[in-house]
């Protein structure tokens, strides 16, 4: 994949990211991320919804559907 598909892919995550952020789907996500990198969920919330947006885009080729 080019640099400007991985961006563009990357893009559209995120922003599927802020708009389930958004409708509070993520909040068990957020706490995980919390946690593992001892972020506060408020203050660093742009760094956790990143840190989500990449989980999903490095593993959108092994997520089962279900």
């Amino acid at each position: 994949m080019s640099n400007t598909n991985t961006e563009q892919t990357l893009e559209q995550i995120h922003e599927q990211v802020l708009e389930d952020d958004s409708k509070g789907l993520l909040e068990t996500e957020i706490r995980d991320m919390q946690l593992i990198y001892n972020l506060h969920p408020d203050d660093d919330r742009d760094a956790i919804l990143e840190f989500i947006a990449e989980s999903i885009y490095y593993n959108q080729d092994t997520m089962e559907v279900v």
